[in-house]
């Protein structure tokens, strides 16, 4: 996929205003212009609405708050919840819930929800090294566009697997595989699934059948 060209503006701010925003951008170790662009960028990805779905950003210490002060119990009726709403939004945007929106709103929940990109990473995405017995992961993460290619081809037998890092806590980790397993047993006719957590981490390993 081609890579999207930047676009050049002009913008116009008072030396008053540009001396502030200098001294402010060289303490971070930046120029005027990159600053700017960063301020730019995490508007647009994070407090724009685009489309018809607003892309929320929310800040890791108050998750992590959040989650340690909420029971299993709680966290149990949550992820209920939580799955069907999730079901219903990916029935609402896409049309049909399958493999590929599946793995698709799994990497929209991690961004926007846990604050971190998830890495998805199938058999193809593995090479064999002569001095280790384990595969080695060899790629980043997977776009939309890839793991359609992965799952509509002749390869039915493909395997995936998802890794979610997120350092937010036991309890985080907790609700949110447990919401996982409640939403991927929506497709528990096309996939078998397992899944792991700790403290930072979640697991998922999708088989298709």
């Amino acid at each position: 996929m081609p890579k999207e060209k930047d676009k050049v503006i002009t913008l116009r701010i008072s030396e008053t205003d540009f001396r502030i925003v200098d001294n402010f951008a060289k303490d971070r170790g930046l120029s005027v212009s990159a600053y700017i662009t960063s301020v730019i960028k995490s508007q647009t990805e994070y407090f724009i609405p685009l489309s018809s779905t607003e892309k929320v950003s929310i800040p890791k210490e108050a998750l992590n708050s959040l989650f340690s002060f909420t029971s299993h119990n709680n966290l149990d009726e949550l992820s209920d919840q939580w799955a069907l709403e999730l079901k219903h939004v990916v029935q609402l945007i896409w049309g049909d819930l399958n493999l590929q929106t599946t793995l698709d709103v799994i990497a929209k929940v991690s961004k926007y929800l846990l604050g971190t990109d998830a890495r998805i990473i199938s058999n193809s995405n593995f090479t064999k090294d002569s001095r280790y017995k384990e595969r080695r992961e060899m790629s980043t993460i997977l776009n939309h566009s890839d793991i359609i290619r992965g799952t509509n081809g002749s390869n039915t037998s493909d395997a995936f697997w998802i890794v979610i890092r997120h350092n937010l806590g036991a309890n985080c980790s907790y609700f949110w595989n447990k919401m996982f397993i409640q939403f991927l047993g929506y497709i528990h006719d096309s996939v078998d699934f397992v899944t792991q957590y700790d403290d930072t981490t979640i697991s998922i390993k999708i088989k298709v059948k």
